[in-house]
């Protein structure tokens, strides 16, 4: 293998990662707003948005190496600008939703977001569990990675 096949795989990989990463926390943000409009009990506005992408996380990567283990041979080049563009829109989608979509929601469901603000007051402990989940993606990825002895870079 070539050294710049190395470095493409790598990328290949880096920006999956990154782009799998940003899609789950696109969607988790969007899942959450949609629960404060619906009004659902804070507690769970905070817990099951978070669940949910780190299921959608680990689906993803299952998927992704199972349809592409099989590949014998990708074009390196063409995958990693695919996925830098995918990753750049995934980005701008975030920063769409955040600068327009949040203000807008939150001055036409004010009510829901105040009964969520005050609901969430006394979740410190929570929040604080909550945040090992992106630990835990890293663990579930090494995981689903040690179980497929044959990975993509080990076919090509």
């Amino acid at each position: 293998m070539k050294e710049t096949d190395f470095i493409g795989k790598l990328g290949i990989g880096a920006f999956a990662y990154i782009s799998i990463s940003e899609f789950c926390g696109l969607i988790e943000y969007l899942f959450e707003n949609v629960l404060i409009i619906s009004g659902i009990e804070p507690l769970t506005t905070i817990w099951l948005p978070e669940i949910m992408s780190l299921l959608l996380f680990t689906t993803i990567v299952v998927w992704g190496i199972k349809k592409y283990n099989k590949l014998t041979e990708i074009d390196i080049r063409k995958t990693l600008k695919s996925l830098i563009v995918i990753l750049f829109g995934i980005l701008i989608l975030q920063f769409l939703f955040t600068y327009f979509g949040t203000d807008f929601l939150m001055e036409k469901y004010s009510a829901e977001f105040e009964d969520y603000a005050k609901g969430n007051k006394g979740s410190l402990i929570l929040r604080g569990y909550l945040a090992f989940l992106p630990i835990l993606q890293f663990v579930i990825l090494g995981i689903i990675l040690l179980m497929n002895k044959k990975t993509v870079a080990n076919n090509v």
